[in-house]
């Protein structure tokens, strides 16, 4: 009785169900309360004028780092959403990795308000935020190689090769195109900014693998004599 109660629950049980409902429902409104504290930190600029000219100049960096945090807590919801899509078992240890993902998750709005009130003088802002970014794409991806390699929570379809391109799309395309994005949006401004995050979109679209690898072609049945 003590074995049955220490097994794996797996993918056909109401616990596992349960379980991983829970997970994911807290994970999600972990995300929600995040982007929501982004917009708190957007007001109009102190000793503004009342003119537009005024109102953009004080606002386009505080826009620019709320939608570069908002496209990064968006981006790592997808990611987040991509390694339960295939998990098809409750474990405890991935439980605790993803609650220190949430926590990281958690500071992405404190890290963005750093980068707000250090305009023309953000060096070390943009290093914590991308110092942040980096450790959020390492959590994520350590859990990844937890639920698919280690412990063996996936799918047992999900092929190898799609395991190593999902853990590279996880774990090193995040902090490169937020490093590069941060960098360009305070040296070069919104528009370049704009560009290479289009092409980093289609380089992440083009770095993909079938999950369950090509399908077999169906048995030919024999000819009835």
């Amino acid at each position: 009785m003590a074995a049955q109660g220490k097994r794996m629950k797996t993918h056909n049980t109401p616990e596992k169900s349960y379980d991983l409902e829970r997970l994911i429902f807290f994970s999600d409104g972990v995300f929600a309360i995040a982007i929501t504290l982004l917009t708190i930190e957007l007001r109009p600029p102190a000793g503004w004028d009342g003119s537009l000219d005024g109102l953009v100049n004080g606002l386009q960096h505080r826009v620019l780092y709320y939608a570069i945090s908002f496209v990064a807590i968006g981006a790592f919801w997808m990611a987040h959403r991509l390694v339960f899509r295939y998990v098809q078992k409750f474990s405890e240890a991935s439980s605790w990795l993803n609650i220190l993902f949430l926590l990281l998750i958690g500071l992405v709005p404190l890290t963005n308000a750093i980068l707000m009130e250090a305009v023309g003088n953000s060096l070390a802002a943009v290093e914590v935020y991308i110092s942040l970014i980096v450790l959020l794409s390492l959590v994520l991806g350590l859990q990844w190689i937890f639920v698919s390699l280690v412990g063996k929570l996936v799918d047992p379809r999900v092929t190898t090769h799609f395991k190593w391109v999902t853990l590279l799309r996880l774990a090193v395309i995040p902090p490169v195109m937020c490093t590069v994005t941060l960098y360009s949006g305070t040296q070069y401004g919104l528009l370049p900014t704009l560009a290479f995050v289009a092409v980093m979109a289609l380089i992440s679209r083009l770095v993909r693998s079938e999950p369950f690898g090509k399908a077999a072609p169906p048995e030919e049945t024999p000819p009835i004599t």
